[in-house]
């Protein structure tokens, strides 16, 4: 009988002490973070015309790497040499529309102390500095684009002598993003051809996804997270991420951020104040979009891309939420799905995916969760 009592003792002990918390995930991992910038070119697709942009007949694609870096963990260190305890996961970060590559590198730093990998390219014509003007129309060419940036990544993690070599572990990618690279993750994820079989998990960050349907996600059971703030001028929660929610197949977690807005899970909203919808800047930003009606090129119903415009509310006609919740906040719970999300499902930890999904909405009371 003490054997057994002390069996039971050492079982529950070994239980508590895995318990995480919202505080394990925010603060950052034990990793220093390494940084390297590679040009990425695809010479097999072409950059259409855009305004005043002739077009060009390849696809150019900066993309930022953040990765483990050997040393101590108090900031971000440029071509520091890789952490040892690799290969570690790969994440694919999309950023949004007029953003560019660095719009989200809080989360990609912290992703990276936490031992990951993230590339994050900028595509050629979704960012704020595109020439010929930030558009729309480009949006079916990213996951190609996304796709052909992770051979490149995993091609640099084999190449002796390349800032990345040996970083990556290619049989643990997941892709992640904002807004219209969201929406990106969402297509690279699931579209039945445009989509990478090697992604495992998906984070998709208030992407635009109404007109997607239940088809459109039936094409792969990949984990997936939708994360969105219910004070989202831009893409709206129950359009977009609520809908998309009911549509998609299990496992997912749609996660809510009371007073949360579209514009605050961009690192530039740190500077911005608070005291008003940060969304309200946000859709200055994105006044006078061209090539909405883009969308359409994705495919028909048999891809799961619905015809029906009805269902898609206009971007920013909304009665803005006044305050936002703060920048700072919004980024750090980001942070803290991301980790628990990617570590339960790139790294098979049962208690960071149990605190997701039992725990998280719980200790932060900004946080619903709905999973199934």
């Amino acid at each position: 009988m003490r054997t057994y009592l002390i069996a039971i003792f050492l079982s529950f002990t070994a239980c508590s002490a895995a318990d995480k918390h919202t505080a394990d995930y925010v603060a950052p991992g034990s990793f220093a973070v390494g940084e390297h910038t590679f040009t990425f070119v695809d010479a097999s697709r072409a950059t259409p015309p855009n305004g005043s942009y002739a077009g060009a007949p390849t696809r150019t694609l900066p993309t930022v790497v953040w990765y483990p870096a050997a040393g101590h963990a108090d900031g971000t260190t440029i071509d520091a040499a890789i952490a040892a305890g690799g290969p570690f996961p790969l994440v694919l970060h999309s950023h949004g529309f007029h953003d560019d590559n660095r719009g989200e590198h809080y989360l990609a730093e912290h992703l990276a102390s936490h031992g990951y990998v993230v590339a994050s390219p900028q595509y050629p014509l979704s960012n704020g500095s595109a020439p010929g003007g930030a558009t729309l129309a480009d949006t079916p060419n990213q996951p190609a684009d996304a796709r052909f940036v992770i051979d490149q990544v995993l091609a640099q993690s084999a190449t002796p002598g390349s800032a990345i070599a040996g970083a990556v572990d290619g049989q643990r990618i997941a892709a992640s993003g904002l807004s219209l690279g969201g929406l990106t993750t969402l297509l690279v994820t699931y579209h039945d051809k445009l989509r990478d079989s090697r992604i495992r998990a998906a984070l998709a960050i208030a992407p635009p996804s109404c007109f997607l349907t239940a088809t459109f996600f039936s094409t792969a059971k990949v984990p997936l997270v939708l994360l969105a703030g219910d004070a989202d001028l831009i893409v709206p929660i129950q359009a977009n991420a609520v809908r998309s929610f009911g549509m998609a197949q299990d496992p997912k977690q749609l996660i809510t951020l009371a007073r949360g807005s579209h514009t605050g899970f961009a690192a530039l909203a740190s500077v911005l104040d608070p005291s008003m919808n940060y969304d309200r800047i946000g859709c200055s930003a994105i006044a006078g979009a061209t090539g909405v009606n883009s969308f359409a090129a994705l495919g028909g119903e048999s891809d799961g891309i619905s015809s029906d415009t009805s269902v898609c509310p206009m971007a920013c006609t909304g009665t803005p939420m006044d305050p936002s919740l703060a920048a700072d906040r919004q980024h750090d719970l980001t942070d803290a799905i991301a980790a628990s999300f990617f570590d339960g499902n790139l790294k098979s930890d049962a208690a960071a995916l149990k605190f997701l999904q039992t725990k998280f909405a719980g200790e932060n009371p900004e946080v619903t969760s709905a999973l199934h």
